[in-house]
């Protein structure tokens, strides 16, 4: 397996990590952004990213599963961005809305590079 290869397993892995704390403890996430009462909706944004793991680890063709990602992101991003209107510290929530956005600009290439690699 060559190290284009090796990305969507390494995005499913940080992708299982990640959506397993945000759907196990919100709370953790949502105190650190200044966001609470936005609980549920984080639960959905973990579950989501679980979704994902599967073809992330195991999917054929790979390159879809890694365009997913990347369109998941831009849309956490936004829905992240607009939840920051709500905190008492919008800069932390906005920073982690285009710290999401900003994982597309490694996602979307990867998942073009598999495309193009007919992987």
């Amino acid at each position: 397996m060559t190290l284009l290869e090796q990305i969507p397993r390494t995005v499913g892995a940080i992708t299982l990590a990640a959506g397993a704390a945000l759907v196990a403890a919100p709370g953790v996430t949502t105190r650190a952004l200044h966001i609470e009462g936005e609980e549920a909706a984080l639960r959905l944004v973990g579950a989501a990213d679980l979704a994902l793991v599967p073809g992330l680890l195991l999917g054929r063709p790979r390159w879809p599963w890694m365009a997913a990602p990347a369109a998941l992101n831009l849309a956490q991003a936004g829905w992240l961005a607009g939840a920051a209107r709500r905190s008492d510290d919008p800069a932390r929530a906005r920073g982690a809305a285009a710290a999401l956005a900003a994982l597309t600009l490694v996602d979307g290439p990867a998942a073009v590079a598999l495309r193009r690699a007919g992987a």
